[in-house]
Order: structure tokens, then C-alpha cells, then sequence
């Protein structure tokens, strides 16, 4: 079994690299920051 550790510099800040918020009330919702994938999205290269 290998572990991946995580790279905090590449993952999303708002959703800690999850891809998801868990709702107060009950689910979850898609973070609109990193579209689900979890990654940092890096705005600065276009």
C-alpha cells in the first residue's frame, strides 16, 4: 500500500483539498473555488 501525502501548497485553502463543503444542515456542496478537484487552482498563469 503506498501513501500519498498530501502537498498543502496545491491544495485548495477554502476546502483543505476535500472538493466539498459539509452543510450545516445536512449534505454537501461542490467548492466553488477549486470546482470540486480539491487542487489549487492557479489564476496567475493566464
Amino acid at each position: 500500500m503506498k501513501v500519498e501525502t498530501v502537498d498543502k501548497t496545491k491544495t485548495c485553502e477554502y476546502c483543505d483539498g476535500k472538493g466539498y463543503f459539509q452543510l450545516v444542515l445536512g449534505g454537501s456542496e461542490t467548492c466553488p473555488s477549486c470546482e470540486g478537484t480539491g487542487k489549487k487552482i492557479d489564476n496567475e498563469s493566464n
